[in-house]
Order: C-alpha cells, then sequence, then structure tokens
C-alpha cells in the first residue's frame, strides 16, 4: 500500500504561537518594569509631605534634615503635668515615645526599590504621611506614675470636740490623687500637639467627714450640753449638775472610722461633789485616835447620810443625751457609815508604848521656839496599819508664818542661819523613837556632820522639799505620836521626846553599839565674810550600827546601817585693819 506525503498527520502549531507571545509580553512588561525603576529614582516623590512639611524630590539626606529641624523642637518638647499650681515635666524620649526620621523618608518613597508599590507610590507623585513614630505605653504609665506623688494630696479628717460649753467641728478636706491611666493617654495624645496637660485627680474623702462630725455633735454633743441635769433628793432637796461639770467630763475620740463621744462619770460624781455638799446632808465622821491626859484614846465614829456614787451614776447617766423634762431625776439620800468605825479604832491595839526616844540641846531662843512648834506638828499623829508617816508632811513648810524662827542649819560644811534651823533635832529624836518601836525605815538621812548629842549614825536630818524622814507603819495595829519639849533656859540643858503607841510586835528593839573608824579631819579656813563666824573643827569619821529585833529571847531580825561623816573645818574669821 502506498501513503501520500499529503496524507501524513499535522502538529497544531498555536501552543507555540501562545508561548511566543507571552514571552514577548513578558518581555516588553519587564522593560516596562526596569523603565519605571528607573524614573522613580532615589529621591522623594515629589508630592510628599510629612505633616504638612513638603519634602517632595529631596534626597533622603535632605528629606530627614528638613523634618528634624522642623518637627524636632515639638516632637522633643517636654509635656508638662500641671494641676492645683503644681508642675511635673515629662520628656518624651526617656518615656518611651520617639520619632523615626529615617523610616518615615523611606516611607514616604525616598531611595530605590523594586517593590511594586513603592515604585507606583513614586511614579504617582506621593502624598501626605504620617511620621513613624514608637510610643511605650509603659514607659509612659511609668514616667506618669514617678510624678504622682507631686499632686497627691492626703484627705484631712475632720474634728469633734467640746470647747467653750459646746461641740467644735474643725471640717475635713478631701485629699487628691492622680489618675495615672488617663493622665497616661492624655499625654500620650498630647505629644507633638501640645507641650501642656491638665493632670487629671480624682478626689479622697477622708474616713472622718464634716458630715459625720456635725451628725455627732447634733445627735450627742449638743443634747448633752443642753442644760444642767436636775437631780432632786429623796428628802425633798434637789442640785444641779452642771453644764461646766459635764463638759469637763466629755471626750471625743477619733477611732474605727468614726467618733466615741464618752462622758467619765467619775468625773461628774466628782465635780458635783460642791453642789452635793450645798444640800448640807447630816456628816459622819471617822473613828480616830488622840492623845487625851497624856495617853490614846479613840474618838468615836459617827454615822451620816449621803448620796452613794453607784447611785448617782445609776440617774444620771441615762440622762445625759435627755433634754427638757427628762433631765429632771431623783436621787436617794441614804444612811452613810463611816469608813473607820470606832470598832475598827478599838481594834488597833494603841494601847502601850513600843517606842520612845529623848534627845538634849544646848539652850538657845531659837531651839526652843523651832522644836517645840515641830513638837506640837507631831504629837497625835495618827498612822493607820500600811501608812507612811512623813515629817515634812506633818511639820509643813518651816517659815516665819507657820512660828518658826532662824537659827542654825549645815550648808556646804559650814553652819549658816536659816529660818526653821535646829528643826533637823526633831527628825533624830523621832527617827530613834520610831527604830525601837520596829517601824519600817522608809526614808532617812543623817547629818553630813557628826554632833556629839546625837547617837553616831543613828540620826537623821530634813529639809523641806527634798530630804524628809519617813517610816511606814508595818504592823496590824494603829500607831499614835506623842512628843513634847522641856525648853531651855540660861545654864539648863532642853529636851524633846517623842514617843510611840501601839502594840508591841516584837519583845524588844535594841541597837548595837556604833562602831566608829578611819577618822579624818579638815583644815583650818579664814574668812573674811561680815557674817562670817568661828567654827570649831569637826571630825569626820565612819560608822556602822545594827538594829536587832528580839522574841522569845533570841535575835529573830537584824538590819545594817553605815554612815559616813564628812570632816568639818575650822573657820577663823579675819578682822579688818
Amino acid at each position: 500500500m502506498t501513503i501520500e506525503k499529503d496524507d501524513a498527520p499535522r502538529r497544531s502549531r498555536g501552543p507555540v504561537i501562545a508561548a511566543g507571545l507571552l514571552g514577548g509580553t513578558l518581555v516588553v512588561a519587564g522593560g516596562l518594569y526596569v523603565a519605571a525603576y528607573a524614573m522613580a529614582g532615589d529621591n522623594t516623590p515629589k508630592n510628599a509631605s510629612v505633616d504638612g512639611i513638603a519634602i517632595g524630590g529631596m534626597p533622603s539626606e535632605q528629606a530627614v534634615s528638613v523634618l528634624k529641624k522642623e518637627l524636632e523642637p515639638q516632637a522633643t518638647a517636654p509635656i508638662v503635668l500641671s494641676a492645683d499650681g503644681k508642675n511635673v515635666s515629662i520628656t518624651p524620649a526617656a518615656a518611651g515615645m520617639t520619632v523615626d526620621y529615617e523610616a518615615t523618608v523611606e516611607k514616604a518613597g525616598a531611595g530605590k526599590s523594586w517593590n511594586p508599590s513603592h515604585i507606583w507610590n513614586v511614579l504617582r507623585g506621593g502624598q501626605e504621611l504620617d511620621l513613624v513614630t514608637t510610643v511605650d505605653e509603659s514607659a509612659v504609665k511609668a514616667a506618669v506614675t514617678k510624678a504622682a506623688p507631686t499632686f497627691a494630696k492626703q484627705p484631712k479628717d475632720a474634728a469633734l470636740a467640746v470647747a467653750d460649753l459646746k461641740p467644735k467641728v474643725t471640717p475635713g478636706t478631701e485629699g487628691a490623687e492622680l489618675q495615672v491611666d488617663e493622665a497616661t493617654s492624655k499625654v500620650v495624645s498630647a505629644w507633638r500637639t501640645s507641650t501642656e496637660v491638665a493632670a487629671p485627680l480624682g478626689t479622697i474623702e477622708p474616713e472622718l467627714t464634716t458630715a459625720e462630725a456635725e451628725q455627732v455633735a447634733k445627735e450627742q454633743i449638743t443634747p448633752l450640753l443642753s442644760g444642767p441635769i436636775t437631780v432632786k433628793t429623796t428628802n425633798g432637796k434637789s442640785f444641779p449638775v452642771d453644764v461646766a461639770v459635764l463638759a469637763d467630763a466629755t471626750t471625743v475620740k477619733a477611732e474605727n472610722s468614726t467618733f466615741t463621744v464618752s462622758t467619765d462619770m467619775k468625773k461628774v460624781w466628782s465635780g458635783s461633789q460642791k453642789a452635793i455638799g450645798a444640800l448640807k446632808l447630816a456628816k459622819g465622821r471617822d473613828a480616830s485616835i488622840t492623845l487625851r491626859n497624856g495617853k490614846p484614846a479613840v474618838v468615836p465614829s459617827v454615822d451620816g447620810e449621803g448620796i452613794k456614787e453607784a447611785e448617782f451614776v445609776k440617774v444620771v447617766q441615762p440622762a445625759l443625751n435627755k433634754t427638757g423634762a427628762e433631765r429632771t431625776v431623783t436621787v436617794k439620800v441614804e444612811k452613810a457609815p463611816a469608813e473607820f468605825t470606832t470598832e475598827m479604832a478599838n481594834k488597833l491595839g494603841v494601847k502601850e508604848v513600843t517606842g520612845e526616844f529623848t534627845t538634849y540641846f544646848p539652850h538657845a531662843a531659837y531651839r526652843n521656839t523651832n522644836l517645840s512648834r515641830a513638837a506640837a506638828g507631831i504629837n497625835g499623829t495618827f498612822v493607820k496599819p500600811g501608812e507612811i508617816f512623813s515629817l515634812n508632811k506633818t511639820l509643813g513648810p518651816r517659815t516665819a508664818a507657820n512660828g518658826y524662827v532662824d537659827g542654825y542649819v549645815i550648808s556646804g560644811g559650814k553652819l549658816i542661819k536659816e529660818t526653821g534651823g535646829g528643826i533637823s533635832q526633831s527628825a533624830t529624836t523621832t527617827y530613834n523613837a520610831a527604830f525601837f518601836a520596829g517601824l519600817e525605815d522608809v526614808e532617812h538621812h543623817p547629818h553630813t556632820l557628826y554632833f556629839p548629842r546625837y547617837p553616831a549614825g543613828r540620826e537623821a536630818t530634813v529639809y523641806y522639799g527634798s530630804l524628809d524622814l519617813r517610816f511606814r507603819n508595818n504592823t496590824q495595829y494603829g500607831v499614835v505620836m506623842q512628843a513634847w519639849v522641856n525648853k531651855s533656859a540660861p545654864g539648863k540643858q532642853g529636851s524633846i521626846t517623842v514617843r510611840v503607841w501601839s502594840t508591841k510586835v516584837y519583845d524588844k528593839v535594841t541597837s548595837t553599839e556604833p562602831a566608829k573608824s578611819n577618822f579624818t579631819t579638815g583644815k583650818t579656813v579664814e574668812s573674811s565674810d561680815p557674817k562670817c563666824e568661828y567654827q570649831a573643827p569637826i571630825q569626820g569619821f565612819d560608822v556602822s550600827y545594827s538594829r536587832l529585833f528580839h522574841k522569845g529571847g533570841s535575835v529573830v531580825k537584824r538590819e545594817n546601817y553605815f554612815w559616813r561623816y564628812h570632816p568639818g573645818d575650822e573657820i577663823k574669821c579675819k578682822t579688818g585693819g
């Protein structure tokens, strides 16, 4: 079989033509893209601008320089937070707010790029752009938080008190604090547009407000001080509890975020005693023990009538916050037995002399006067079990008004004249009487210089306001002091005796013989003082002794004592000439 040439199969040329056309198109497009890239060039598009600043047709470096010159002052200017006359500057860069000028210019279209959008932007002439910025809000908030204390204002609580017999309210004031989140937002918004931001402040209410103070004043204090409380008694009399008494006893405290008003009823009771006294209720009298014909005698107690504190408080307290007729109450007048009854006094066993001592003194008119005044003060003093006897309290100040005259006292190692001089002899005598009565020695001070008329070491001096003689009645029995003076006369010694009446606890109380040692002598001093008086030398030494308590034939207790006497200088007076 023969095959003709024209009958052979033929291949289609369509795909070949299509491929040729596509290739041609790509070549053309590529040429155009390259041409467009070339046309875009390095400069910014002709219409490019940033925040109204034209940078079209500029190289990158120039565009960056222009933007910095125009926008940098505003972008770096501190932003001032201000409120109530207080200001804080926040530096943008330090607070995390910065501008990237290079990135802004690049975004505007400067420089070459194969990116189609870049080429297209350039070819169409560019546009208005925003600055490329970085805002670190956490850094801005940190800067604002740091500024917050400047605007902080602590609130001040209102105060409430009682003054001039009425409530006094001192208004409170609100505090303030910076609202950090809102301030942060405002600072970010103001950046590059404004340099001042009104600091947003929030108020802080005080814990105790003026309204609370005024309410408590109205509801509690005003009624309390609305007038006196009239207290009627069951015997037909009456007395007022004055507003001044109520005001003095009332306090206002701020605690637990509220005001607490309290009235001290003990002070109200105490402050009403003068008004109660005006009722002239029958007064009772405690029993006492005194000296009668030289011996202790019981002065019987007498019952009286009165108002008990508990009953007073019971009826008055509910009326404190009442007004009008409700401020009148009634209290019972009751029998008021003596606190220290005749029976109690009889049981105290003041029946025998438990201690006695006598000292002697050379004749001197001032000694007779001052020691007689002292003895009169001591005589008849009653000391209950547990009480402390004080010679200074018993005698009071040694002044001319109290009957004392000038006499000699030791001052600075020498004898000088002073009102009440010589009174220390009563202290020595009282000390020894209490010593041998076995009473507790609370305070005593021997002289700094030794006087031979006193037992060495076992003596005492007093000086009002500084040196005292005190002993405690440490027994279960009462103590009554007895004292008298036998006055001196020219050529005749005087004496003072102090006696303690009670009941003996020990068979006897004795003293060891004072042991002297370490003798010292002073010096001779010449004085030109116009008031100079000759003073003989006085020897100094150490002395020790013991108080012995005897019972059942044995010493059951011992107290040891020690004292050091200073030497007294011999003082000679210079004569003029």
